[in-house]
């Protein structure tokens, strides 16, 4: 039989506040539901019950002032979805399948319970198979995060920041719970599709092709599958196994003698997977038709690529260390960015997923960091980082907290590792697994001291039982084909004895974008590094009211809650939790302008300049220093929700300066200069592309017209090269122009700016040169 994927639609839901609950109402059938005199809305799923109440103009909309404190009200609602759908067996295995459901919930078929659930992460599956012909009624009472949280006791040790305790014991995205990037709003709902699905009763289950071995003019592939089996003998089942791409056709035929089988195909002078900059993004059609007797029961059909992995890294920051990612046996060098939630509500990620990663292809990015703090990415986000060369960090979702490791937090990680895994790991994108963000870092409270000469202690984050043992004995187990670091930073025990780890997270003081901090950054490999950019004008007055767009305050206090709700505040007032990243934002414009303009129409370009200067430097000063450093993760794409952050797209879609400074300085060539050195700068060339470059250059002062440098070099694959030095001039604009292989190309540099940047020559000075892509201004 063919396999089917039947949706069950029309759906109802209730919302019934906790204190009534506890008054001994419990629903398990549709008509106690229906006359139970609660209010029946139309539920929309995939969805979140808090967009139906925005539609139903029950609460306004969350996005907008201070409304999202609101959403605080909403965590007591237990919610009852239902519908009903029409089983027909087709002589098939039928399971009644939730890819997702947010988050913890008793599920019933006819008034009886048919499971619970608590992992919003993975999809839950049911057999049906017992179920008669016909119509059923389904029901999900979905039980508020926070009230079954407080029915376990966290332990002492588990530290998180202020608003994320729940997160450490239900299986929730961290972001929900509040972040310095996203509101506090506790969803509820059924955020993916509920489906009835048909599987042949004899199938292929897990099946997961790796690139076994390359040489020089041939390349391994193994296969590993599960037969699931309704016969009494498995020899009398035949595998074929195709591989296509281009012009190259392999077919493999296999016998299986076990229900978990796996066979070896060699391929002959393979089409390779590579990084963009590093080659083409080849990818191979897998077919696999399985066959009983000479007669096909079942097929599946899936994407891989040829090419291997690995991560040469040392433990410290130090001469002689290294964190360099290798693809087919070949250095590359990242260019990335962090991937957060593109929406408060998960059930809405999908819609607006596509166009960040369409920026992330835009600005040159070849790295995209999946961070711990949100929910996993589906499949084709994968399928489309597979086909654009964007190599895949995937952290497993905890984020900046001490997490519990009794029995049931290790059996619920346990299911979730081995449901994703097996979900990305047939991807060539997905180069490397990490077991959360900053967690190591939250349980070394003195993260980056020498712990040489103390006892060993419970703050050991290589105690860590959820990443140390359960989720490395998962990738042991079911794909051991890529690098795993059980955090971001991962401080092993020699990072934890004796200092910082090769690889960091670069935020510091967050003062000047050129000070010491980040000037002398020590590590080799930064996957988070960010710098605060204020919306348009634009997107602020569509979630700001007007009589508070002008009041943000100063670079010392910010005491108007609609702006602290947008920075974002869950308690809105001066004082509080992440109150503090308004006057931070003022900051960033002081140190570079010497002051700031209170009209938030000129202080928003103030601020965006900061930005896209400080990112800007960000990324040149880590490709100078290539090889040593070898890559750069910048925070971050696009906006989770309407904010003043550190994202160079709001959620609106409007770019900020920072989004066109990033792609001239992610171009694979490019030109650039170093920051002073005994009072010069030096130009700069790096090579990421695999082909030699025959370059002109001309380096113009764009203040007075002045041709400073120019000429011809010829640079190899993937080199660098220090050329001609100069004296800087005090807040000279200097534009690079240059012609490589026929392409005409050009950059800037700013020297000696701090506190002292004019702004309204800087504003003539890139309007001079076309850099004045402002987006969202009236002018």
């Amino acid at each position: 039989m063919v396999r089917r994927s039947i949706p069950i639609n029309n759906w109802h839901l209730c919302a019934i506040p906790n204190n009534e609950i506890k008054q001994n109402i419990k629903f398990s059938n549709v008509n106690d539901i229906q006359s139970s005199g609660y209010k029946i809305l139309s539920a929309t799923v995939p969805g979140n019950f808090e967009l139906d109440f925005m539609r139903e103009k029950i609460i306004d909309d969350l996005y907008f002032g201070t409304n999202t404190i609101k959403a605080q009200k909403l965590e007591n609602l237990h919610i009852y979805y239902f519908s009903k759908f029409t089983l027909v067996k087709n002589n098939a295995d039928n399971y009644l399948t939730f890819y997702g459901i947010d988050t913890v919930a008793e599920i019933f078929v006819d008034g009886n319970m048919l499971g619970f659930v608590e992992n919003m992460f993975h999809k839950h599956e049911f057999s049906v198979n017992s179920l008669e012909e016909g119509e059923h009624e389904i029901v999900v009472h979905i039980i508020p995060a926070t009230l079954y949280a407080q029915s376990f006791d966290i332990p002492a040790s588990c530290k998180s920041m202020k608003y994320n305790a729940d997160t450490t014991v239900v299986r929730k995205a961290p972001y929900m719970f509040g972040w310095d990037i996203m509101p506090r709003i506790v969803t509820s709902g059924i955020h993916k599709p509920v489906v009835i699905e048909q599987k042949p009763k004899s199938r292929i289950e897990h099946p997961f092709t790796y690139t076994a071995e390359i040489h020089p003019k041939s390349a391994v592939l193994s296969t590993r599958f599960k037969l699931v089996n309704s016969e009494d003998f498995i020899t009398d089942f035949k595998v074929v196994f195709t591989a296509t791409c281009k012009d190259q056709a392999i077919t493999h035929e296999f016998r299986p003698f076990a229900s978990n089988a796996s066979f070896d195909v060699r391929i002959p002078t393979p089409y390779l997977w590579w990084p963009k900059n590093y080659g083409e993004q080849n990818l191979y059609d897998i077919n696999i038709k399985l066959f009983y007797q000479n007669e096909k029961c079942d097929e599946v059909s899936y994407k891989t690529g040829i090419r291997t992995v690995s991560l040469k890294r040392t433990s410290l920051y130090r001469e002689g260390g290294k964190f360099c990612f290798e693809i087919n046996g070949k250095p590359v060098y990242c260019m990335g960015t962090n991937w957060v939630p593109t929406d408060s509500f998960p059930s809405r990620h999908a819609q607006f997923d596509m166009r960040g990663l369409d920026m992330i292809d835009d600005v040159n990015c070849n790295m995209v960091r999946c961070w711990g703090g949100n929910v996993y990415p589906e499949d084709w986000f994968y399928d489309y980082c597979d086909r654009h060369g964007i190599m895949v960090w995937q952290d497993f979702s905890m984020a900046c907290a001490h997490y519990g490791d009794d029995e049931r937090i290790c059996a619920l990680m346990k299911t979730e590792a081995e449901e994703i895994v097996q979900k990305f790991r047939n991807h060539p994108s997905l180069i490397i697994w990490s077991g959360d963000n900053e967690c190591d870092q939250q349980v070394d409270r003195k993260f980056g001291c020498n712990h040489e000469n103390e006892e060993p202690s419970s703050i050991n984050p290589n105690d860590n039982k959820l990443t140390r043992e359960v989720i490395f004995r998962v990738l042991r187990n079911h794909d051991a084909t890529r690098p795993y670091l059980p955090s971001s930073p991962y401080i092993d025990t020699q990072a934890y004895l004796k200092g910082l780890p090769a690889e960091n997270h670069l935020w510091g003081p967050r003062d000047f974008f050129k000070g010491d901090f980040y000037m002398k950054s020590e590590c080799f490999f930064a996957s988070e590094m960010g710098y605060q950019g204020c919306p348009s004008p634009s997107s602020l007055k569509k979630f700001l009211p007007q009589e508070s767009l002008n009041d943000f305050g100063s670079d010392q206090e910010c005491k108007n809650a609609d702006w602290l709700t947008h920075a974002s505040c869950m308690e809105p007032y001066w004082g509080a939790v992440y109150s503090y990243r308004v006057p931070l934002t003022v900051k960033h414009v002081v140190k570079l302008f010497g002051s700031y303009n209170k009209d938030v129409n000129v202080f928003a370009k103030q601020s965006q300049i900061s930005q896209a200067e400080a990112l800007k430097f960000f990324i040149e000063h880590f490709r100078i220093s290539k090889p040593t450093r070898t890559g750069l993760l910048w925070w971050n794409i696009i906006d989770g929700w309407p904010q003043l952050s550190d994202a160079v797209v709001d959620w609106y879609g409007c770019k900020k300066l920072a989004y066109h400074y990033i792609k001239r300085s992610q171009q694979p060539f490019c030109m650039m200069f170093d920051e002073p050195k005994d009072g010069k700068i030096t130009l700069v060339a790096t090579n990421d592309l695999q082909e030699t470059q025959e370059v002109s250059y001309t380096v113009t002062n764009i203040q007075d017209n002045n041709e400073v440098l120019s000429g011809k070099i010829t640079l190899e694959a993937n080199g660098i090269v220090r050329l001609d030095s100069i004296i800087p001039t005090h807040n000279a604009f200097y534009l690079i122009k240059w012609t490589a292989n026929g392409i005409e190309s050009s950059n800037h540099f700013t020297a000696n700016i701090e506190n002292t940047l004019d702004y309204n020559t800087y504003l003539r000075q890139i309007e001079k040169v076309g850099y004045d892509r402002f987006e969202g201004f009236d002018n």
